[in-house]
């Protein structure tokens, strides 16, 4: 991508759909080669019969099938939300800091990296700023969102309207410490200063950043930041601006469109992200501008999707393939597995019944056959522990 074009380059149309790209951490697997041939059998795993006292590899839960306590899914889902920060620079101490409640203090330590010149600090803050105190503010306690979650909850057995009763009232004794710092020690304007320094240096997470929370309101600048973002190699911005590129919310100038291949920084995100991954494995299996349909390649990167903690493409094309592309048991197998995730609490949904019900009513189906659940017990045994990881649940 040429910076002096497109610093020259005028937007004619930017329409950017804020949402929460599900950046996760890196992963050390990279994508399959590219095969061809739409015909071709790829076999499920087949489920390992392990000698009597041999040693198993460590699991991420003891019962994955078992609901947790309330206070430990909520605990989980308020980690997956703070690890989102790892993509910034966070380090896993400063995740669990958060996590436990000492807000407050790592907020005012973050403070004074940032005056020092630290853009991962910088960073860091304006995420929070926008996203995790804007969060905290309008979910916590007496909002309608929890209302309705209350009362969605009362059609439910004794139980469960007790288990999510309790982790209502954990997240919200969170929600308000949260509030809390933020009121004390958050300044948008000081940190968007600091922000704009580093991306001036040429920082892609602050470019970024930028490109998302910026305060000009000039969607060219926001246009211009993603873009340059992307340009500077941060795997997010290239995600998110390949996908605005393929689905047309996002258009470049005319004679510019040449110097952006989409389908190429879809492919060097997938490297990172696993809901790069994800996505590129849908544009393989359906065709994507720049990519042509490939249903064996998507069906190894929707594998080493969700390896890793991304199930949007074994969601999507998992009930499409056939059987000589995808053993039924193998997909079935891998929404288990998500479902176990979700019922962790590693998700990055909110705390709601609609998610707890899903979640249960997938583990407990009886049209699972028992192949499917063996299957599912050996990706929780192999990749429950990297999964948990990378989204972040685990500390």
């Amino acid at each position: 991508m040429s910076k002096r074009r497109i610093g020259i380059a005028f937007i004619i149309l930017w329409v950017i759909a804020i949402g929460v790209w599900v950046a996760l951490p890196k992963h050390n697997s990279s994508p399959g080669s590219v095969a061809s041939g739409a015909g071709t059998k790829i076999p499920a795993p087949e489920v390992p019969i392990q000698p009597a006292g041999a040693p198993s590899k460590p699991v991420a839960a003891s019962d994955p099938w078992t609901r947790p306590l309330a206070t430990v899914a909520a605990r989980h889902l308020r980690r997956a939300r703070f690890a989102l920060l790892r993509r910034f620079g966070a380090s896993e101490k400063l995740v669990n800091r958060l996590t436990d409640g000492d807000i407050l203090a790592v907020i005012q330590e973050l403070k004074q990296q940032a005056q020092r010149g630290d853009a991962a600090a910088a960073n860091i803050l304006e995420y929070m700023a926008y996203s995790t105190c804007g969060f905290a503010g309008v979910n916590g306690e007496g909002s309608p969102a929890e209302a309705q979650q209350l009362l969605d909850a009362q059609a439910l057995p004794m139980q469960d309207t007790q288990w999510i009763r309790t982790a209502i009232q954990e997240k919200n004794t969170y929600d308000k410490q949260t509030v809390v710092a933020c009121q004390q020690a958050i300044d948008k304007k000081d940190i968007e200063a600091w922000v704009t320094s580093s991306a001036d240096q040429g920082n892609g997470a602050s470019l970024w950043l930028l490109s998302r929370y910026g305060s000009s309101g000039n969607s060219a600048f926001k246009g211009q930041k993603l873009m340059d973002a992307a340009d500077a190699g941060y795997p997010e911005a290239q995600a998110f601006l390949a996908q605005g590129l393929m689905n047309g919310t996002t258009q470049l100038p005319a004679g510019l469109a040449a110097d952006v291949n989409a389908a190429n920084l879809l492919k060097v995100a997938a490297d990172s992200l696993p809901n790069a991954e994800s996505a590129l494995a849908i544009c393989e299996f359906k065709g994507c501008a720049g990519i042509e349909a490939d249903i064996p390649s998507a069906v190894t990167h929707t594998r080493d999707a969700a390896q890793r903690g991304s199930f949007d493409a074994i969601i999507q094309i998992g009930p499409q393939l056939q059987a000589s592309q995808m053993d039924p048991d193998e997909v079935s197998a891998w929404n288990l597995a998500g479902a176990m995730l979700s019922q962790q609490g590693c998700t990055y949904g909110g705390l709601s019944v609609q998610w707890m019900g899903s979640a249960t009513s997938t583990l407990a189906s009886s049209s699972i056959s028992d192949r499917a659940k063996a299957l599912a017990n050996q990706y929780w045994q192999e990749f429950g522990t990297q999964m948990m990881a990378n989204i972040g649940c685990g500390s």
